[in-house]
């Protein structure tokens, strides 16, 4: 063992002469690192302004441009290695191997790391899947070694669109956070919605109402989203995973303030908000026609005084 170590750094220090006694070679190396590098720059700069002119979808521009950087920067590591693979001696290179050690030593860093590869194998999430971490929900828009971004959606208001703002969270969330992912399995998921009848109201023919309504969306739903067969009969065999049933499912309750009537139906993940308006919508203007009561308090004013009823 201590004749092997003493070989090794006997190469290292012969390594090291040979460096000292021909210090041209050495400057040339680092000058085509230079060339390389502003190669690189270049082409990403280049690549960056010729897909900006064919692409016009932002979401397609932005997948295009990050696996572009990707392999320019892949293709520049793998010609730097070859370039001062010979040429370096044994020492700089354990130097840097330590640097590089040192630095992933950094509170947090390997973290960081470790997430990112997780998310680039894709057991968490891809570009453009809508998950909620934390109290932060929004759609990946990049992925970097360090963290990714979301565009953020909800936040200050209940409705699932987006506030305009990114956020950028650390990789490392993903190892100690819950992340939940709207389209892992499939884009679609179930949404519930509700009305608060007042206990003299006819809940009954309410209910009819919310029947037919849910009816004739699923109709809509199935003929936009399901006409393939083979595509329904994949998406039934993952929602059997969690016990779920496509067709609208009502509920009924009661509480001390009315009869409290539910539905439960799937949507397509960003669909959420649009779908439940255009339900209540409809549901609505039919309680109004039908003369169905909501329960909650009303106002009613007399000769200028107003009395809770």
């Amino acid at each position: 063992m201590g004749e092997s170590t003493e070989n090794f750094w006997d190469k290292i220090l012969e390594e090291m002469m040979n460096n000292i006694q021909d210090p041209n070679e050495f400057s040339g190396k680092i000058g085509m690192s230079v060339v390389l590098l502003l190669l690189l720059i270049g082409l990403e700069w280049l690549f960056h302004q010729l897909w900006r002119k064919i692409i016009e979808n932002v979401k397609t521009l932005n997948i295009v441009g990050t696996i572009t950087r990707f392999l320019l920067r892949f293709l520049f590591l793998i010609s730097l290695t070859r370039l001062w693979l010979n040429a370096l001696d044994t020492l700089l290179i354990v130097l840097i191997f330590i640097g590089v050690v040192l630095s992933l030593a950094i509170k947090g860093l390997i973290s960081n790391v470790a997430g990112w590869f997780l998310i680039v194998n894709k057991h968490h999430f891809r570009i453009y899947d809508r998950i909620e971490i934390g109290n932060v929900k929004g759609e990946i828009i990049s992925v970097g070694i360090l963290y990714f971004t979301l565009m953020e959606i909800s936040h200050w208001f209940d409705a699932e669109a987006p506030t305009g703002r990114t956020v950028k969270i650390p990789n490392s969330k993903i190892l100690t956070e819950a992340v939940y992912n709207y389209n892992e399995m499939t884009p679609f998921v179930w949404k519930e919605i509700s009305y608060n009848l007042a206990f003299e109201s006819n809940w009954q023919l309410a209910q009819k109402i919310i029947a037919a309504s849910l009816l004739n969306y699923y109709e809509k739903f199935e003929k936009e989203y399901l006409a393939d067969e083979l595509f329904k009969k994949a998406v039934m065999k993952k929602m059997q995973l969690f016990d779920g049933e496509l067709k609208p499912v009502q509920i009924v309750d009661v509480t001390k303030d009315g009869i409290v009537l539910k539905v439960r139906y799937i949507v397509y993940y960003t669909e959420g908000t649009y779908v439940a308006t255009q339900l209540h919508q409809e549901i609505l203007q039919a309680f109004q026609t039908e003369k169905i009561e909501m329960a909650g308090r009303r106002i009613y004013f007399t000769q200028g005084e107003n009395t809770n009823g």
